[in-house]
């Protein structure tokens, strides 16, 4: 550390990739920022586990823009600030007691998972039934993340009403070898300083990826 860091204004964020998952295509999707098209991360897919955060994304059909908000750690005790790109800011609170607003305003409650993947970081973000199933995984497997991968070899189906969708099929995998643990190590300390930069910063900015395009919720 030296003293030009007093003098930083950002840091640039460390992730490579946003990953949503598609449940037609069954499998995760980014948004490619140099071709400008929507990729598919065919799997099978191993990620180590870095971090995990709450916000809000969705679809704000007022301004015709998408809808974002801070990470938090803790939706009971620290504020969401929900704004739309186009439309500003929104509502502001904690999200149990926004929520109502949210989903009037077309925003939802969603996971924003940071691992790594291929020697990369990537951000995950599971919405609806997507993430119940993390949810799932991680409510049984969590104490076990800090030393083995994670694997999503396969899409589940699902069915609610006359509507079909799938989910990633999330399993603990083996443990995490000697040489990726230690360049995960390396990408968690580039991640945390990002974090801890962007948390004390003044303002809210949404992450580099597209305006979100509204996908019918299952």
């Amino acid at each position: 550390m030296s003293r030009a860091d007093a003098y930083r204004t950002t840091v640039e964020s460390p992730v490579k990739k946003y990953l949503s998952w598609s449940s037609n295509d069954k499998c995760f999707t980014f948004y490619d920022k140099e071709t400008k098209e929507n990729k598919k991360l065919t799997l099978p897919l191993t990620l180590v586990h870095l971090d995990e955060m709450s916000t809000v994304k969705g679809w704000h059909d007022s301004s015709a823009s998408g809808i974002y908000s801070n990470e938090v750690r803790s939706t009971k005790n620290e504020e969401l600030n929900v704004r739309a790109f186009k439309g500003g800011d929104l509502v502001k609170g904690i999200y149990q007691d926004i929520k109502l607003k949210v989903q009037s305003l077309g925003g939802h409650y969603c996971v924003s998972i940071y691992a790594f993947v291929d020697n990369e970081i990537v951000n995950i973000s599971l919405k609806g039934s997507a993430l119940m199933a993390w949810s799932d995984f991680a409510k049984d497997n969590r104490k076990s993340f800090l030393g083995n991968v994670i694997e999503v070899k396969a899409a589940a189906e699902g069915k609610k009403g006359a509507v079909k969708y799938t989910t990633p099929t999330f399993t603990l995998g083996g443990a995490i070898g000697i040489d990726v643990s230690e360049k995960a190590e390396v990408a968690y300390d580039s991640l945390k300083e990002y974090l801890d930069a962007r948390k004390t910063s003044a303002s809210v900015v949404a992450e580099e990826v597209p305006e979100y395009t509204p996908i019918i919720p299952v």
